[in-house]
This record gives structure tokens, sequence and C-alpha cells, in this order.
């Protein structure tokens, strides 16, 4: 009987699908009938029903209403968001996914859903405009423990005698220092310490007048015992690179960490190290050899850290170019003037950097001994300006003469190694000619 059920839902498909391949646009109400079929070829489905509820909703608030599917077992399952939702006057609000969202404007419309062509009963749904007269606060817990969420409720009561979902705003009228609700339209209580706190939620009725409920008094326990902090990535991070940080609590039983990184806060020292953006961590101003950051995650007065390293993006190589021109021969400067060096990197990911200057160390040798020794000190290169060779003009040379410069990654004095092993170095002939 099971197996002549699907053979039927398979071969209802194949004609759909033929329609919707020869008809002219069988549109988006098609390709969901295709898709709820196939869908319930699988589970059976043979009758469908709206979940029992008020049938009243508020002019100025939402519903979400619910659709289970049964078998002939009396197996149940939850079709919501795969049915299709339908109000018979669309100018009351508007529907998806069982979500009925009221645009402000009383009345009554006929709601229907339907899945794989089975129809549900239809319900009478009243949009009423009845008036908010008083909100009560709910939680099935008296207090919670510090650095944990604790969920609330509100009941909005009407003047026509019913409890109906509303819009309600919460905050926390007295503690707010130590716990808050970060979206004030969701009770969800955030707490970083402990001690107690009072909470309130409020709607506005339909004249605009706020009514707010009467303060709840709820504790916040003093519990956490250690916090750790840990990333989804290695220890050593690069230049650029991000990781996604998670913050938990030991509360006793170190077996069984709680997950508090909502409620913590995040900070670096050196805070120049890392951006932290969230829970997100970026790594930034590294060097070669790596720097030191402690990542720290504070609650409840209690800190987690975290030790990383922070390098340079990988490099594979640089080379010496003009800052102009990006020439690499027949470079020349006459005494008394300047020239403008830059050093061209390429990453091992194969991207580059045009003028790099991270950790770069210039020098220069006078390989072929032209320049008299109490003269040295008349080439240099500019403290201010990364590259530029500054000559003298009383260097004094009988003939033009070539020197060498080379650019270094350094770190610690020592030349660092590129992807490939080999020394991040490079040489550039340079030639000075008489004043």
């Amino acid at each position: 009987m099971r197996s002549n059920r699907i053979h039927l839902s398979l071969a209802l498909v194949a004609s759909l699908g033929v329609i919707s391949l020869t008809g002219c646009g069988g549109g988006d109400g098609d390709s969901a009938r295709v898709a709820q079929t196939v869908d319930a070829s699988k589970n059976t489905v043979t009758k469908i029903a709206i979940s029992a509820n008020e049938q009243y909703v508020h002019f100025k608030s939402f519903y979400q209403f619910e659709l289970i599917g049964s078998d002939e077992q009396g197996n149940k399952v939850d079709l919501t968001k795969k049915a299709t939702w339908k109000i018979s006057d669309p100018t009351l609000g508007e529907i998806k996914d069982g979500y009925f969202k009221a645009s402000g404007t009383a009345g009554n419309f006929t709601l229907t859903a339907t899945y794989a062509g089975i129809a549900a009963a239809a319900q009478e749904i009243n949009v009423s405009d009845a008036n908010l007269v008083k909100v009560t606060v709910q939680n099935t817990a008296t207090s919670v423990d510090e650095c944990k969420n604790s969920t609330f409720t509100a009941l909005a009561e009407f003047d026509n005698g019913r409890t109906l979902p509303y819009a309600i705003t919460w905050k926390v009228s007295e503690g707010g220092t130590i716990a808050s609700f970060k979206d004030a339209t969701k009770g969800v209580l955030s707490t970083t310490q402990n001690g107690s706190v009072k909470v309130v939620a409020s709607g506005v009725d339909n004249s605009g007048k706020e009514v707010t409920s009467d303060a709840f008094n709820f504790a916040i326990n003093e519990a956490l015992t250690k916090v750790t902090v840990s990333t989804d990535k290695n220890a050593e991070m690069r230049n650029g690179e991000t990781a996604t940080v998670t913050v938990k609590g030991v509360y006793g039983d170190a077996n069984n960490p709680v997950d508090i990184t909502g409620n913590s806060t995040l900070t670096a020292d050196p805070a120049t190290l890392l951006k932290i953006e969230g829970t997100k961590i970026t790594a930034q101003n590294g060097t070669p050899n790596g720097l030191a950051v402690t990542l720290k995650g504070n609650c409840g007065g209690t800190d987690g850290t975290l030790a990383l390293n922070i390098k340079e993006r990988q490099l594979a190589s640089i080379q010496v170019r003009s800052n102009s021109g990006n020439n690499t021969s027949n470079l020349s400067v006459t005494e008394g003037s300047s020239l403008k060096l830059k050093v061209f990197a390429t990453y091992a990911d194969n991207t580059t950097a045009d003028n790099y200057t991270s950790s770069v160390v210039w020098e220069y040798e006078d390989t072929d001994n032209v320049i008299p020794d109490d003269k040295e000190n008349k080439i240099k290169f500019s403290t201010t300006t990364p590259g530029e060779l500054e000559v003298d003009d009383d260097l004094d040379l009988s003939v033009a003469s070539k020197i060498y410069v080379r650019a270094s990654i350094k770190d610690g004095g020592v030349i660092q190694n590129g992807s490939s092993g080999a020394p991040l170095t490079d040489t550039i002939d340079v030639t000075i000619n008489r004043n």
C-alpha cells in the first residue's frame, strides 16, 4: 500500500514536470507544487492541518501559524515552511512560511494552507483592534549564573480579555551595568557580573501610551570559576589573517565548560597587533620573526588568556627598484643629490607590494674600494624617507664610481628567509657621478 502511494506521487511529479517544461511559464506556484510533491513522496503525508490557535491576531502585531502533516500511521511532520500559505484579504497583512504580519488594519480573513495538492481545513482569523491594558513578565527561573543568558517572556493582555502575541520592549530598570537585553525586542537577558537586577517589559497601546509591567526581581549568581580563550586558527597568525574567538566559562565541572563568548569582553596586549571586531580578530603590524600578543577574554571579573604570535605576511622574494620607473639597472646619483629606491615584494600567494617597507634594512657596500675610508659617512640612507640614498656634495670623487646597494628583510639583525627558504635580500648597482 505504501509503495503504491509513493509510485503514484512520483507519477504526479513526472506529469507536473511535463507541464512546467511544455507550458507557457508554469511560474513559482508550479515550482513550489513540484517541490512539495517530491517531498510528500518521501514523508508519505496523507493529510494536513493548521495547528490549533486563538484565531486572533492584533492589528499591530504578528503570529506564527503552524502546519502539521500526518501519514496513515499517524506520524507527524512539521510542514510550516514547506506549505503554500494564503490569506483572503491581503490588505490586512502578509504571510510567509506561516508567519503573519499585520498591516495595522482591523478585520477578518480566511487562512488557507496547501501542501502537495492537499488542502488543510481553512481557519477564520480575526485581526483585532483591542487595546493593550497590561503587560506581565514571566520567567521559569528566578536566577542565572553570571555570564550566562536567561530568556524572559511577556503576557500582553487586552481589553477584550484576550492574551495575544504583541511587540514588546525589554529593559533592565535596575542593575544595567551587570546585565542587559542586547536586542530590546527579544527577551534574552545577557549577564556579565553577579548581583541582582530588575526586569521590565512594555508595549504601546492604540493611543501611543506605553504600558509597562511590574518589575521582575532576578538574581545573577556568583558561580564562574575559570575562563578559557581559544580560536579556530593556529597560535601563529600573519598580517591580514583572521580568526574567530571562543570564550568558555567553567562552572564547577571543568569537563563541561559553557560558551560565554557573547557575554565576554575581548582585549589584546599590545592592542596594535590585533584588530578586534566582535568575535573576529585580524592580525596586523607583525614582523618577519613575529611579535607576541596576549588575547584576553573577561567576564564576571575573571580573565582567560591566549598567547599569539603575529608575523608579517609570508614573502617569497624582494627586488630593489628605482622609485620612479621601476628600473633595476643603469641607476646613478650625482654628488650633492639623492636617489630614491624601493623594495618590490612578492608574497607566497603571488600577490605583490609595490613599495614594501616592513623590517627593510638598507645598506651599501664599497666592494671596489672606490670611496676613501674618511668619506664613507658622506654616503648614507635617509632616516625619514625609506630607501632614499643621499650623497654629500663634498664626496670629491676623482672619477664616477660604482657602489652596491642592498636591501634585506631583517629581524633582530638576522636576514629572514622567504617561502622557498632563500634569504630575503637583493643588491643593485648604483653609479655615483662627480658633481
